[in-house]
């Protein structure tokens, strides 16, 4: 069903920027981040743990401690560049869902205002095309409604109950100014 919605799809899009909710974005880095700085302390701590009881067990080994110590820095800056690496690649999984999430919420407002004919289309790759076949399904089917309502109201007004059907038009009017079908 995804890959139809998206054969209908007009044309690809490519977003300028990958920070386009950046609250949301940065929330989901941080968890990423704070996740693998976590998973270094631990392995760290293990290492030390496990370096430091074969050392007190075996003390001719008294000599690693020496060259482990000298490598330090180079472990520092190795792990530095995992966690540069770490970043880039949480932003990028974080703008796979944050897209998604910022066109849903675009595309809420414009249903909301009355165009029952919008439909979602998220990218190849995006996150949430389930939710964005719903979507679509959704509006569609609330489109069909309103097409019935718009049949049955011609239709009333036809028999007599104009001011009535004129009055349903105009709240309807009211709660959707740019209501289209």
């Amino acid at each position: 069903m995804t890959e139809n919605t998206q054969a209908a799809a007009p044309a690809q899009f490519q977003r300028k920027t990958i920070m386009i909710k950046k609250r949301l974005q940065y929330h989901y880095m941080a968890l990423i981040l704070t996740s693998v700085l976590l998973a270094f302390i631990v392995f760290g701590l293990e290492a030390i743990w496990t370096v430091s009881k074969v050392v007190n067990e075996n003390p001719y080994l008294m000599p690693l401690l020496d060259i482990i110590k000298e490598m330090a820095p180079l472990f520092a800056i190795k792990i530095a560049t995992y966690l540069v690496i770490v970043v880039i690649v949480s932003a990028v999984i974080s703008h796979r869902m944050a897209g998604p999430i910022f066109k849903f919420e675009k595309s809420c407002g414009t249903v909301a205002d009355g165009d029952l004919t919008h439909r979602v289309y998220l990218r190849k790759g995006d996150q949430l095309t389930d939710l964005q076949d719903s979507f679509n399904e959704m509006t569609g089917a609330v489109n069909e409604v309103v097409k019935e309502y718009e049949k049955f109201r011609a239709e009333a007004a036809a028999a007599g109950l104009k001011e009535k059907a004129e009055a349903l038009s105009k709240k309807i009017t009211e709660i959707m100014p740019k209501f289209k079908l």
